[in-house]
């Protein structure tokens, strides 16, 4: 009994007696007393042994103690240390919970299980963004509250039916603050009117006394009219058109970035698309059909696609031919046609006729005798829808170009870099005349800006013997400055 794994085999004894209860009767205690020196003095003392406990109860079945009153009895913990519950807790904790539908969609009586949200899968949470509260909801809300308190929520509703009616009617119309063009108030002087003559010009010639005192009551006897001067034609008269400057350009709107345009087409779309679900929520608009194709049958249909294959599969090949022949057709009707693709083209290449402005361009060059040259330079001018003159001398030439932006901006790349110059000269003078005396052939741009109108009506290229010769063509056209220009310049 002194040995180790004895002393340690009668210690535990002990523990588990003390732990049981069986220190107090008295039968137990030489066992344990065995070793006097390892346990309390408490231990070895004998006591008196506790009544058993009365168990009462009430007419519900409530256990009561000695004065009535009920007991609370508190359920025993759970004091298993099992690998099983351990798992079992660490599960009820870490509970995955699905969300929560605003709206049952079994209720709704167009709701389709098989394209509609699965209640038993997991659906993913909604990536939170930016709700932006609109200008005046919460005045709107109080408002309203102000209104339901004072006359009840049915008038209230027809108060703010009234205030938002009157609103409309006074309010004017809406006008964008960021498109208000703001600048200085520039005072027009009108132009005087001229006085009303005493007989109109074109009444004139046809009365003897040049005046209207030959009338009375808006008759007149045929011997005092000039009866040779009415003939067939009718004379009309030139239209002028009024002196004008070209308008100025309308107030542009705010410019955006490309996300800020990305993140205003994301949220139109999801306010149209939430607006066609409530509309098919409340059964003003019928579902759309599932779109089942041959790769996702079995996924769509489920049991329903082994009764019929047959006919099922002939169903599917069926719609999605009408979905096909319904996709051609919308870009059908969405091709341009023959007219409207050259109205396109023409935007596209030549800029509105409408506008006021005219570009001219004043090209410099020694040498445009080459007929390949002479051909390119007339071509594309009436291929832009360019006005001018080429004028062709002894020793200089001068190209005028008329028309619009993008139509001078081709020509002038055309002049300036397209033709080669050094080389478009003929061999017949190259043989005459020594190449080192004679200057390189070049191209340059005497003057570009903008003019009211063109001054010529067509372009067209002329030959001439002498410079006087060459600027009466010029002259002829009121430009006669513009040979001035291109004789006068030097170039840097």
């Amino acid at each position: 009994m002194t040995t180790l794994p004895n002393y340690e085999a009668v210690k535990r004894a002990q523990e588990l007696a003390a732990k049981m209860g069986f220190r107090q009767d008295p039968q137990f205690a030489p066992l344990i007393n065995l070793f006097p020196g390892q346990v309390t003095t408490e231990v070895a003392m004998p006591q008196k042994p506790t009544k058993a406990p009365v168990l009462r109860l009430d007419a519900l079945g409530r256990e009561i103690d000695e004065h009535g009153n009920v007991v609370n009895i508190t359920k025993p913990s759970n004091l298993s240390t099992l690998k099983v519950n351990i798992n079992k807790q660490k599960k009820d904790a870490f509970q995955i919970l699905k969300p929560e539908l605003d709206v049952d969609p079994e209720s709704n009586p167009h709701f389709d299980a098989r394209m509609g949200i699965n209640k038993d899968k997991l659906l993913r949470p909604k990536r939170m963004s930016f709700q932006f509260v609109e200008e005046g909801k919460w005045s709107k809300e109080a408002e309203m509250l102000k209104l339901k308190s004072q006359f009840g929520e049915a008038r209230a509703k027809e108060q703010k039916a009234k205030q938002a009616q009157l609103a409309k009617a006074k309010a004017a119309p809406d006008i964008n603050p960021n498109l208000i063009e703001v600048s200085e108030r520039v005072i027009i002087k009108e132009k005087p009117k001229d006085e009303i003559p005493e007989v109109e010009w074109w009444d004139r010639p046809l009365l003897h006394s040049g005046t209207y005192g030959e009338v009375n009551d808006g008759a007149i006897d045929e011997g005092k009219v000039k009866i040779e001067k009415i003939n067939i034609y009718v004379e009309h008269p030139r239209p002028i058109e009024p002196p004008a400057e070209p308008a100025p350009p309308p107030p542009q709107p705010l410019k955006l970035t490309k996300k800020e345009q990305k993140k205003l087409r994301t949220q139109r779309r999801v306010a149209k698309e939430k607006d066609k679900q409530e509309m098919i929520r409340q059964g003003l608009v019928e579902p759309p059909k599932p779109k089942v194709k041959m790769s996702n049958l079995m996924k769509v249909l489920g049991a329903e696609a082994t009764q019929d294959p047959t006919k099922l599969e002939r169903e599917i090949r069926t719609a999605a031919a009408e979905r096909e022949q319904a996709h051609v057709d919308r870009n059908i009707a969405r091709k341009l046609t023959p007219a409207e693709r050259r109205e396109k083209k023409e935007r596209k290449l030549f800029d509105d006729p409408n506008t006021m402005e005219t570009i001219v361009s004043v090209y410099k060059t020694n040498d445009l005798s080459h007929k390949k040259t002479q051909y390119l330079v007339d071509v594309n001018a009436k291929e832009n829808r360019l006005t001018g003159c080429a004028v062709i001398s002894e020793g200089i030439n001068v190209v005028v170009a008329e028309g619009g932006k993008k139509s001078i901006k081709r020509y002038g790349n055309l002049m300036l870099r397209r033709i080669d110059w050094a080389a478009a000269v003929n061999d017949d003078e190259d043989e005459e005349e020594d190449e080192e005396d004679k200057p390189m052939n070049k191209c340059v741009l005497v003057w570009q800006g903008s003019v009211a109108k063109p001054s010529f009506t067509r372009f067209s290229i002329h030959h001439c013997m002498t410079e006087a010769a060459a600027r009466k063509v010029f002259a002829d056209a009121g430009v006669g400055h513009y040979w001035d220009l291109a004789v006068n310049f030097a170039e840097d």
